[in-house]
């Protein structure tokens, strides 16, 4: 029995060993066709200015478009530049003069304005092929297989050689690792070979614009305005910082950059290329270094985070096949909760950064504004509220297990209709979303009932700390890596895969143990309850006006949880996104702040619960979180009073450290607080269910407060308000606040 134990493990073991292997590769693969998309169509741009530079030169000179001698060997170069150039097409007016490939509708293009002194008078279309980059991208990946498989027999010979379950997470963390590594290295291979092809392509312009000089016996005292010439082009195309054109060794011409840090570089030929031209001639140019690292270390920092949301997902579920087998059995059914969580909130994330455009569309299409879709986004926080309070009721009175799989089944069908919803079919987009909200909320309080069901006095911070991981982990994850597939898959493809991996969680989740609530219920002492669901809503809203009564849960309600839920609304979600694209940052920069945010939620939570477990001071740490949260508004005010957009994006982050610190600091902690501090006859699941229900008004109400607040006074007097709220209200709780030893309330 053992045996076939240890094979099934090892089997798992491999299945996840290879997906993660793959979405490793996948996201490489992805990201270098981001790049090298770019840098081909920036070598055809810049071929494609050079030849309107030079027909423009004509056309002010009086020459009409249709005259110009020779058209065919000007526009061929631009044709020749890149592999992705299939064709283009030269207008005067709507007039055809010249075409040259082949065109297609579904090809990219671009399309170039030709002037005289006076006016516009042609137009220059360029076809761009996206398969010849793809054919490109895709042959250099293609060894990558072979890498994977070489992988996957390390990591089961090392697994078969050791008896250990840690061998699991050590194998799988070298073998993730190293493909990791291959995977930039082959990146970064792609990115020199596109500046390579960009650099042959502005090396033909020049040679082709010197031609003359360079293939007859012309010496450089013989011509003027070379030189000026090549700064001309040079300012053309500002990611040059030089550019040089010799002749049998002698120079002809030169420009260069004096100020550019290129220049401390090309001696040591890492951004320089030679590159010979007809006759004897060769030019020499080089990039400005401060531009290609700047573009390299943006498309490092990319994978940097793209790897780091693979990674969440993968070692969350690797970790389960290396437990020890001394591991408790409460301590079991925790470990296995991680990833199915992070699984079932992955699903929902990965949408997320494409839902506000679909919905979108979906309003228009359906004729109505575009602001109509907020109401869209209402129906899932709706249905996931509404379904809060009956949910607690559910664990108790039916199968724990059965209440999840349910949950997750609906999560699924939700993904899966919008997936086969066209735009002008509303009515199917809104039950999607209803459903969605309906099934998160029965994921989240069922995760939470077995929490609380399988964590004890010693661990119960820690315990409620993986639902702050887990949505954290998979928030970030599923942002990062659904924005970088949908530009493959679209937004049906990303539908389907959300409902292929809730579907894959509604299987992983028989493997948690079942638990009927009657049978938790009589081993607790507390009465077995049946009836009609008109009953058990009435027995529902009587708990929950005996916990609103009670000082201490109301406290820390008001004082706690809903100034932190509406923070995350209305500050993090709402104003800090909002203020910044108006204070022109990029929209990559935003989305890579708010993720610091996620990230230092992450790290705080994980630190933060066994300090509380082993010191008991949960008071303590909700106080210190308000603080820090008045502290994270007070350097928010100070970001937006700033001029420059490096300076401005620099204290966001810090600010956003600062609120997620603060954050990490409350979100587990309040739910043990709140459960210690209640009266003992409370059931622990409806004093957590309760509370967390009523802290949804902040995520309600913190949007609409922050927005008055910024309409009413300045962008600073309105951080600053809201920061001496929290400072207040830290104050406030701290002073009179009365904490319960841990173990009052087990």
């Amino acid at each position: 029995m053992e045996t076939v134990k240890s094979n099934l493990r090892l089997t798992f073991g491999t299945a996840i060993v290879t997906m993660s292997l793959l979405l490793v590769l996948v996201v490489g693969y992805a990201q270098a066709l981001k790049s090298y998309r770019q840098l081909s169509s920036d070598a055809v741009f810049a071929q494609t200015q050079a030849t309107r530079l030079g027909i423009e030169q004509v056309l002010k000179s009086g020459v009409p478009l249709s005259e110009i001698a020779g058209l065919n060997l000007v526009l061929q170069p631009i044709v020749k530049s890149d592999p992705s150039v299939t064709g283009l097409t030269l207008f005067a007016g709507s007039k055809e003069l010249y075409r040259t490939g082949t065109q297609s509708d579904e090809e990219s293009s671009i399309t170039i304005a030709l002037n005289n002194k006076f006016s516009q008078i042609g137009t220059l279309k360029v076809y761009l092929s996206q398969q010849k980059v793809e054919e490109k991208v895709t042959s250099t990946f293609q060894p990558m297989m072979w890498l994977i498989l070489i992988l996957l027999l390390v990591f089961i010979g090392s697994v078969l050689r050791s008896r250990k379950r840690a061998v699991y997470l050590t194998s799988f963390t070298v073998v993730f690792f190293a493909m990791t590594v291959c995977v930039m290295m082959l990146v970064g291979s792609l990115y020199r070979d596109g500046l390579h092809s960009k650099a042959i392509s502005l090396a033909d312009i020049v040679s082709y614009r010197l031609s003359p000089v360079l293939e007859y016996d012309i010496g450089r005292d013989m011509i003027t305005g070379v030189d000026s010439m090549l700064d001309h082009f040079r300012r053309a195309n500002p990611e040059l910082a030089s550019i040089s054109v010799y002749k049998s060794a002698q120079l002809v011409a030169t420009s260069v950059d004096e100020n550019a840090m290129g220049q401390m570089m090309v001696s040591n030929g890492g951004l320089e290329y030679a590159l010979s031209t007809s006759g004897e001639g060769e030019v020499r140019l080089s990039y400005q270094a401060e531009m290609v690292i700047g573009q390299l270390a943006q498309v490092l920092k990319n994978f940097a985070i793209l790897f780091f949301a693979c990674g969440l997902v993968c070692f969350a579920f690797i970790r389960l096949l290396s437990g020890e087998l001394n591991q408790s059995p409460k301590d079991q059914v925790l470990e296995r909760l991680k990833p199915l969580f992070l699984g079932a909130v992955l699903m929902e994330a990965l949408m997320a950064p494409i839902l506000p455009q679909f919905l979108t569309s979906v309003a228009e299409a359906n004729g109505l504004g575009a602001s109509a879709s907020s109401l869209f986004f209402a129906l899932y926080f709706l249905g996931f509220a509404l379904t809060l309070l009956p949910a607690a009721r559910l664990i108790e009175t039916f199968d724990i297990r059965q209440v999840l799989f349910f949950g997750i089944l609906l999560s699924t069908l939700g993904c899966a209709l919008l997936g086969f919803s066209e735009s002008g079919e509303m009515s199917k987009i809104i039950a999607a979303r209803f459903i969605s909200g309906v099934g998160q909320s029965l994921i989240f309080i069922s995760v939470q009932g077995y929490i609380l069901r399988f964590s004890d006095k010693s661990n119960k911070t820690q315990a409620a700390g993986i639902i702050v991981f887990c949505f954290n982990a998979g928030f970030i994850s599923g942002a990062a890596i659904g924005a970088l597939l949908v530009s493959y898959f679209g937004d049906i493809g990303i539908f389907t895969i959300s409902a292929a991996i809730g579907t894959v969680m509604c299987v992983f989740s028989l493997i948690l143990p079942s638990m009927p609530g009657s049978i938790y219920r009589a081993a607790h002492g507390q009465a077995v309850e049946s009836g009609t669901l008109l009953s058990n809503i009435k027995a529902m809203a009587a708990d929950s006006w005996r916990l609103i009564k009670v000082p201490a849960f109301i406290r820390t309600m008001v004082l706690v949880g809903i100034p932190t839920k509406a923070a995350l609304t209305g500050i993090v979600s709402f104003a800090v996104p909002l203020m910044l694209a108006e204070k022109g940052v990029s929209k990559e920069s935003i989305g890579q702040v708010l993720m610091t945010y996620a990230a230092i939620v992450l790290l705080v939570s994980y630190k933060v619960g066994p300090w509380v477990d082993k010191h008991g001071c949960s008071k303590l740490a909700l106080s210190l979180g308000n603080l820090l949260a008045g502290v994270s508004l007070v350097v928010l005010a100070v970001a937006f009073s700033q001029d420059q957009d490096w300076l401005i994006v620099l204290l966001t982050t810090l600010a956003m450290l600062f609120m997620g610190g603060s954050h990490g600091l409350i979100n587990a902690p309040v739910v043990t607080h709140v459960v210690n501090n209640t009266a003992k006859q409370e059931s622990d699941s409806s004093v957590a269910v309760t509370y967390r229900f009523l802290e949804r008004l902040g995520h309600v109400s913190g949007a609409i407060i922050v927005g008055q607040l910024l309409f009413w006074l300045d962008v600073e007097e309105a951080l600053l308000t809201i920061a001496a709220f929290f400072v207040i209200a830290s104050v406030i709780f701290m002073l009179f606040d009365r904490q319960q030893r841990q173990g009052a309330h087990e």
